[in-house]
Order: structure tokens, then C-alpha cells, then sequence
């Protein structure tokens, strides 16, 4: 489980295969056993191994499909996050990292030196409501004005400059994760 506050940015080194290799660009990162899990870009994939600094994880083909990992070429910089814990903050939503979708950047507005609009393609998503939590790349977001074509989050600049958010550009596809208490709720009025 985790909160959608990313923690750190970390840098694609290679992925060959399921072999996926990362370099965090922070210590929270270093040292984990094997077995831990880490949301990469709001995926969660389990530590294989810690070796000279690298992350290490072996990527299912679910995992790769359903994601933008697919895409993952040497030098991308990715966003990372731990797990929750019993002392972490709980900034964000509860994000479990099972990406639902992808979706692509249309349209992205600078406001000011320190906000940012990022129009996103509505593909008829179900769990989008004004003013709810959506997790994009890992990231926990508020959704404003969705309609049936598009919908958007500001970012700020704290948001823009701890994530990936400022290596987007028009055309560029994301992880989705849905609020999954929308969908628990959808789950729960269905079996009745």
C-alpha cells in the first residue's frame, strides 16, 4: 500500500526482458532486502535484489501491458515510492499500485512559474468524478472539471519538480490508477 507522495526520482539503466534495473537518486532507496515492495511510476513491482546502488526487479508481462514500463528506455526517469508504514504521513489516498489503465497527455497549461494544468484523455473512465483522488504515474492528484473528452489536475511546483511530471509533453502516456474506494463501492452496489 502506498500514499501517492513520491519520494524519490530514479533513472531507467536498462530493461532487458522482465530484468528491470533502476538507480535511485535517493539513500531512502538503498539497502532494501529482497521482497520489498516499491510503486515505479505507480506500479508496484517487488525488489529482487539491491547491487552496487541498482534496483533490481524482475517485471511480469501483466505488469509491462498494463503499464507504461513497456515503453521504459535507458535514461527515463521514474517516480518512486515505499510502502506505507504504521509512521508514514498519510499525504495523499491510499494507492495500492495496480495500475487499472493508460491514458495520454493532451494539453498541458502553464498558470504561473508555479502551477501547471495537465488535460489527460477521458477514455469514458467511470471513476472519475470532480474533485476526487486519481493517481497518475504514481502520483496522488485531485480531479478538476472532468468531461467526456478529457479531464485535468494542476499541479504545483513541489508536485513538479519531486516527480516526472516535468519530463510530460503532449502525447506522452500514463499510469492510471482509480480511487479504490470508487470501485469497492461500485462492487458493493452491483451485488445487491
Amino acid at each position: 500500500m502506498f500514499t501517492g507522495i513520491i519520494q524519490s526520482i530514479g533513472t531507467i539503466e536498462s530493461l532487458n526482458g522482465e530484468n528491470l534495473v533502476i538507480s535511485p537518486d535517493s539513500d531512502k532507496f538503498l539497502n532494501h532486502e529482497s521482497g520489498t515492495s516499491i510503486a515505479v511510476d505507480g506500479v508496484c513491482l517487488t525488489l529482487r535484489s539491491y547491487e552496487e546502488g541498482y534496483l533490481n526487479f524482475q517485471v511480469s508481462t501483466e505488469s509491462k501491458e498494463r503499464s507504461i514500463i513497456k515503453e521504459y528506455v535507458n535514461g527515463v526517469n521514474v517516480n518512486l515510492e515505499l510502502p506505507l508504514t504504521m509512521e508514514t504521513f498519510m499525504s495523499g489516498h491510499m494507492v495500492q499500485g495496480h495500475v487499472d489503465t493508460l491514458t495520454t497527455v493532451t494539453d498541458i497549461e502553464k498558470v504561473s512559474d508555479d502551477l501547471w494544468n495537465f488535460y489527460f484523455q477521458n477514455n469514458n473512465f467511470k471513476y472519475i468524478v470532480d474533485k476526487g483522488s486519481i493517481t497518475i504515474n504514481g502520483v496522488s492528484l485531485t480531479l478538476v472539471n472532468p468531461s467526456d473528452d478529457n479531464f485535468s489536475v494542476s499541479i504545483i511546483r513541489e508536485t513538479f519538480d519531486r516527480t516526472n511530471f516535468n519530463n510530460l509533453k503532449v502525447g506522452s502516456s500514463v499510469n492510471i490508477e482509480f480511487d479504490i474506494m470508487a470501485k469497492y463501492v461500485e462492487r458493493a452496489l452491483n451485488d445487491k
